[in-house]
């Protein structure tokens, strides 16, 4: 007998589906070299060009450890360029390199793809409601 996956537990539906879609994420961008989270903070850098870690992981919803380890790694591949704020030494401002915006230019319109064809499997209100239902969930577990 199957088991009933339609109504499972919320946490549940959740992870499956992050898993999942990490995993095709991580398959498109294997070629490239790059990781989803790694996608991820050049999106965010592509978008908010010159901001601190701080900021980033605030935007990630992570630790500035995590971020910071996703950053080594980005700049260890030269697409990332990290100096200190002049106007406050402690803070660490990131841009993306040349190679960096390229790779972005390079995979966007695959994660584009990947966003058209999941929102096609939905009518664009069930989109926006799925995308409002996640953000109550995020922000009340996040506080």
């Amino acid at each position: 007998m199957p088991l009933d996956q339609e109504n499972g537990a919320i946490g549940y539906l959740l992870s499956r589906t992050y898993f999942v879609h990490k995993k095709r994420t991580t398959d498109m961008l294997s070629e490239y070299g790059i990781t989803p989270e790694q996608f991820g903070i050049l999106d965010q850098l592509y978008k908010h060009e010159g901001i601190t870690q701080k900021t980033l992981a605030e935007l990630h919803g992570k630790d500035q450890t995590s971020v910071g380890k996703t950053l080594e790694r980005l700049e260890n591949k030269n697409l990332v360029h990290r100096k200190t704020d002049p106007a406050d030494r402690r803070a660490i401002l990131l841009t993306l390199s040349e190679e960096g915006r390229e790779l972005y230019k390079q995979v966007l319109p695959l994660m584009d793809d990947l966003h058209q064809y999941l929102s096609r499997l939905i009518t664009p209100e069930g989109v926006n409601e799925l995308a409002r239902l996640l953000n109550i969930i995020y922000k009340d577990l996040s506080s």
